[in-house]
């Protein structure tokens, strides 16, 4: 069997071997990761819960990461920080010729119910990580870039979850009963919208030689709700 585009982005970002993958932020990506066989720790301020048996919690705050250096394969920043202290946290982790990896998503903002989804909720998309970032930080050596477009299918829970998730912090729940009357608008005939995924990713690996020395990580809480 095929694997899915998603399959293979996710294979993409780490490598073509079983690694050790610190995934920032508690998403989706990091299932993904640890379903292919990846050890995986998830760590952040959005950590609250375990949601996987076989990937460890790790609750964290600020851009210093509370791990040894040369802990992992892998680093995937989601939402890639361009700070230099972060830039220079992942670098710390990652083992010698280690990976950072980076992965947006925009929505295609041309067909017509996306135009008007926007209107009522606004929008979170965020633009790619820029390429350069990895350069000029001086700890990584020149990036490689992936690019896809895909095609989902989203009925009423599934448009009424992509709304709630993308929809502008200032948009109150209010707004997601036009959203019912939208999709009765646009998929009310067929059951279902068609909205168009197109994926960013970025991976460079670590330059070791451009870091200082080392300096002990903050205190690390291991989250276990088992």
């Amino acid at each position: 069997m095929n694997d899915s585009p998603e399959d293979r982005t996710a294979k993409w970002l780490v490598g073509d071997r079983l690694s050790c993958v610190l995934h920032l932020g508690d998403g989706a990506l990091a299932y993904q990761l640890a379903e292919q066989g990846h050890e995986v720790v998830v760590a952040g301020d959005d950590v609250t819960s375990s949601r996987h048996p076989d990937i460890q919690y790790v609750r964290s705050a600020g851009e210093r990461l509370p791990f040894l250096g040369d802990a992992f394969d892998v680093v995937v920043a989601p939402e890639l920080r361009e700070a230099p202290t972060a830039l220079a946290e992942y670098a710390r982790v990652l083992r010698p010729d280690g990976l950072l990896s980076a992965i947006s998503q925009r929505h295609d903002d041309s067909i017509p119910w996306m135009r008007k989804l926007r209107e009522i909720t606004g929008s979170l998309d965020r633009g790619a990580a820029p390429v350069d970032t990895f350069g000029a930080s001086g700890l990584f050596h020149e990036p490689e870039t992936h690019e896809f477009g895909t095609w989902e299918k989203l009925d009423l829970p599934g448009l009424l979850r992509f709304a709630q998730a993308t929809k502008h912090p200032s948009v109150g729940e209010a707004a997601l009963a036009q959203v019912r009357d939208l999709f009765m608008s646009y998929g009310g005939q067929t059951g279902f919208l068609r909205l168009r995924h197109e994926t960013f990713c970025v991976r460079a690996r670590v330059d070791k030689a451009g870091l200082s020395q080392e300096t002990p990580p903050p205190d690390t809480m291991l989250l276990d709700f088992r």
